[in-house]
């Protein structure tokens, strides 16, 4: 996913009012609930595999984080380990109830760094988090380090950090690469997904709109290169998408710590919002870092996905142990 998309982004366009993100309108549910645009775009200038190695260092020097983490690890029993992959998603997201949503905290400099946060999320950011901290409490030993390294094994391509065209900008793409290295498995093709004919060129085509894009040719190349290489691979397989109506229709194959991503009909774009499923006494619920505010759970996902401006369906991507 790109990071931010500007004011007047697409105000011209689609007619509706931006903060620092194209944010889509809900309808009467969930009203201080707000979707953003999850390819949004700050570039960056490239960086060396060296620069890799010192952003991770970064974050491993960070008390504030290292803390967090170990109150965290304290908070789960030794049996934890011991519970299906599905369940631990589920125990792991459930303890970020009502933490603070932020935007740009994966552009925050010039510079493409290691970003990791226990603390606020935005919608992608709750996803990679969720999933590193689950990855590493069932490795064979869990340390801060490995968790670190979870991070940014799911956020950039083939889990190096090399750029800022190295990260997964288009949650499509996360969710392609991920399962390329086991990490997820998309089910959304057996769950009776259909073709999502769509070009993944929002970035490009609105590059002027980008102050780093509009100043720098390398980054806009780089954008445009990464772009057409998604292009190449959405022609031998192309995207699906389970259509908003038919969501409850699969509620029966869904399991706890799915993924989600919410399909929108924007020119350009492959999804506009990222979760987990979170089942409750009712039925599926969807649980995220939302824009109204904090993570929360909203009670169920097809009614959560239809009362999202320009959404037209789901990807599921199912975690792997």
């Amino acid at each position: 996913m790109s990071k931010a998309i500007k004011p007047f982004l697409l105000c011209t366009l689609l007619g509706i009012s931006f903060s620092d993100y194209f944010i889509p309108e809900f309808k009467n549910c969930d009203r201080n609930d707000r979707v953003i645009v999850t390819a949004k775009s700050n570039p960056s200038t490239l960086q060396s595999p060296a620069s890799s190695v010192s952003a991770s260092l970064d974050v491993l020097d960070d008390p504030t984080t290292k803390t967090e983490y170990q109150q965290l690890m304290q908070s789960f029993g030794d049996r934890i380990s011991q519970l299906p992959m599905n369940e631990v998603l589920q125990t792991v997201s459930s303890q970020f109830l009502g933490k603070p949503y932020r935007e740009g905290l994966l552009d925050r400099g010039e510079i493409e760094k290691l970003s990791v946060s226990l603390t606020e999320f935005d919608c992608v950011l709750f996803v990679e988090t969720v999933l590193a901290f689950t990855r590493n409490l069932l490795a064979t030993k869990p340390t801060y380090a490995n968790f670190i390294e979870q991070v940014q094994t799911v956020r950039y391509a083939n889990g190096n950090l090399d750029g800022y065209c190295s990260r997964l900008h288009y949650f499509s793409a996360w969710i392609r690469d991920n399962q390329k290295r086991n990490i997820v498995r998309d089910l959304t093709a057996e769950l009776g997904g259909i073709r999502l004919e769509k070009r993944l060129n929002f970035m490009s085509s609105n590059w002027q709109k980008y102050p780093r894009l509009k100043h720098s040719e390398s980054n806009y190349q780089c954008i445009l290169a990464m772009e057409e290489k998604l292009e190449l691979e959405t022609k031998s397989a192309p995207l699906r998408y389970i259509p908003s109506p038919n969501i409850h229709a699969i509620y029966s194959s869904l399991k706890a710590g799915d993924i989600i991503a919410v399909v929108t009909d924007i020119k350009g774009l492959d999804t506009t919002h990222t979760g987990f499923v979170y089942p409750t006494a009712k039925g599926f619920g969807f649980i995220h870092a939302s824009p109204s505010g904090k993570v929360k759970v909203s009670p169920d996902l097809q009614r959560y996905v239809e009362r999202v401006d320009h959404a037209i369906g789901i990807m599921v991507a199912r975690p792997q142990p």
